[in-house]
């Protein structure tokens, strides 16, 4: 087990094969309302406090990506909300976008049509940014269509989900378009200040 705190407070925890086995885990079990997996958290966030420093209290966001064999995990501190809430990917969509205007732009437009979402995410990666969509169904042509105005799609599946979690710096885990939408309402003058301070 490898773990990692980041600038923005969140903890990454790579877990290889052999450590979900030894937690009695795979990766299609994962469930928070199982109580293998919520033992299992509590024990890796116990470690995690020890070696980290990671709040072990408090709500939480567990995102969690399929990684060779193992997963990756992402624990995001929630504030005002004492549940903790898992989220397993499932057939994720990565986007690339090249600067912050085009975030919101594309958010403005998402927000006009309904698009079946149950999380997203967002990194800085690179000189730009990636948004990994996670849909209830797969992407409606004209959603896809929407999005490809404002970004360059960087890949599909878990494999690029994985890679953009592991190799991006997160801003934004598993509600990163419900804030973009609501940072994508503000007046103009002010969204160009404030619009990366509204995501972090």
């Amino acid at each position: 087990m490898r773990m990692e705190m980041t600038d923005s407070g969140c903890l990454k925890v790579w877990l290889s094969e052999e450590d979900l086995a030894e937690l009695g885990l795979t990766f299609e079990s994962l469930d928070y309302e199982d109580p293998v997996t919520r033992d299992a958290m509590k024990r890796i966030l116990a470690a995690a406090q020890k070696e980290t420093g990671f709040p072990a209290e408090g709500g939480l966001m567990v995102e969690a990506l399929p990684l060779d064999g193992g997963c990756l995990l992402l624990f995001t501190p929630v504030e005002g909300r004492r549940r903790s809430r898992m989220k397993r990917a499932v057939g994720p969509y990565v986007y690339e976008v090249e600067t912050a205007d085009q975030l919101l732009g594309m958010a403005r437009s998402l927000s006009r049509i309904s698009a079946p979402l149950t999380g997203s995410s967002l990194y800085s990666f690179g000189k730009g940014y990636r948004l990994v969509l996670y849909p209830a169904a797969p992407l409606a042509r004209g959603v896809g269509d929407l999005l490809g105005e404002f970004a360059r799609q960087a890949g599909e599946g878990d494999t690029a989900a994985a890679f953009t979690a592991e190799h991006g710096r997160p801003i934004a885990v598993g509600d990163a378009l419900a804030r973009l939408c609501a940072a994508s309402k503000k007046p103009l003058d002010k969204r160009k200040r404030r619009a990366q301070q509204d995501w972090m």
